[in-house]
């Protein structure tokens, strides 16, 4: 039996809902150019893709590349299924990967002045569900933005091989501003197990805190997408495009449970967990339904965050020289203390010792004197 194409998708979509879909994009688009124009977006965001191999995160940035620029390019290498990624390095797509000379229609209405404020993408290369000291080490530093772009996932890993975990912090001492990764987007299939471990690892990395001032070492806000909801059989409006094995609703609705659970979003999910459908290639022609979600994500990524205070922008050192002087001195005074009892113990045993081998070593001479 074929699988359902594109042309079923929207002969299922009354001339209606197919109309208000579009008008709700073209709101949509205005609104991501307002987000553009805000008096305090200097700077672009910065989004971090990470997940395991096959999971979409290549399908992902191809689809939001043309909700943004209206036509569909495949900018980023796409694997297959459980197979290595084909992502091999920290592909950096500026402003999502959209041109100018690539924006059609209402997108070049709406983006030919901003363009330089749309998100910047890291697509990173598939990892596997761990939780290491060398993963850890990447993060911090593709997220302290130390890493430059295009940089090679295997020679990071290489080099770690060869120096050990600290040595990255040796090769990449300065960082760029505009490299910090601002969001991180954890892209998990819906037809995949959850990377536990992997998710464990980010978690470690985002909770790290500044030793000297107590602050997080990290600004960065967390989403889940959940790739492949296509796939669900009871939902009508995306059929499968491709002939893959579906899931029920039940599934995927315990898979967004546990992916709740995890990442501590369960009275967030709506906000910070997305249901996902992408362009793939050989089924990329125009959909509004699949760019509406694109699209109201985009606008999702450049809604502000948390503003710092005035006191994390010019943090002060409160772990000081002094205090830690401070702390060195009590902790030798109370070894110092422990070992001088010890002493006085061993030193009054071995006067009793000595008290008795000379009692008992005696000569009889002596004993008669007594």
């Amino acid at each position: 039996m074929a699988s359902a194409g594109i042309e079923d998708v929207y002969a299922r979509e009354d001339d209606q809902a197919w109309t208000k879909i579009q008008e709700e994009n073209k709101a949509i688009l205005t609104e991501i150019t307002e987000l553009c124009n805000r008096p305090d977006r200097k700077t672009p965001e910065v989004l971090f893709l990470l997940g395991g191999p096959g999971v979409g995160k290549s399908s992902l940035v191809n689809t939001i590349n043309k909700a943004l620029c209206g036509k569909y390019y495949p900018k980023a290498k796409t694997g297959s299924g459980n197979a290595q990624s084909k992502t091999l390095t920290l592909q950096w797509f500026e402003h999502s990967g959209v041109q100018m000379f690539e924006l059609q229609g209402a997108q070049k209405d709406a983006f030919s002045k901003c363009l330089h404020l749309l998100p910047n993408v890291i697509d990173a290369a598939g990892n596997e569900d761990h939780n290491s000291a060398e993963l850890r080490e990447i993060l911090e530093m593709v997220f302290g933005g130390f890493i430059p772009p295009g940089t090679s996932v295997e020679f990071l890993q290489d080099q770690q091989k060869e120096g050990k975990v600290g040595c990255l912090k040796r090769l990449y001492p300065l960082c760029n501003e505009e490299w910090k990764v601002t969001k991180v987007v954890f892209v998990a299939s819906c037809k995949e197990p959850l990377p536990t471990q992997m998710v464990e690892c980010l978690n470690e990395v985002l909770r790290a805190y500044d030793k000297k001032t107590g602050f997080p070492k990290f600004n960065i806000d967390v989403f889940v997408v959940i790739t492949k909801y296509d796939l669900v059989e009871e939902q009508k409006r995306f059929p499968a495009v491709r002939q893959q094995e579906q899931i029920t609703m039940e599934k995927f609705l315990e898979h967004e449970r546990e992916v709740a659970t995890h990442f501590s979003i369960d009275g967030s999910l709506k906000h910070n967990s997305i249901r996902w459908v992408s362009y793939v290639d050989g089924h990329s022609e125009d959909n509004p339904f699949i760019e509406n979600i694109a699209l109201k994500f985009v606008r999702q990524m450049m809604q502000p965050g948390r503003s710092k205070h005035q006191v994390e922008n010019a943090p002060s050192t409160v772990v000081t020289p002094l205090v830690e002087m401070s702390r060195d001195a009590e902790r030798w005074l109370a070894e110092t203390n422990v070992n001088m009892k010890t002493a006085l113990l061993v030193l009054v045993a071995a006067l009793i010792i000595a008290l008795i081998y000379h009692l008992l070593t005696r000569s009889p001479e002596s004993k008669m004197d007594l």
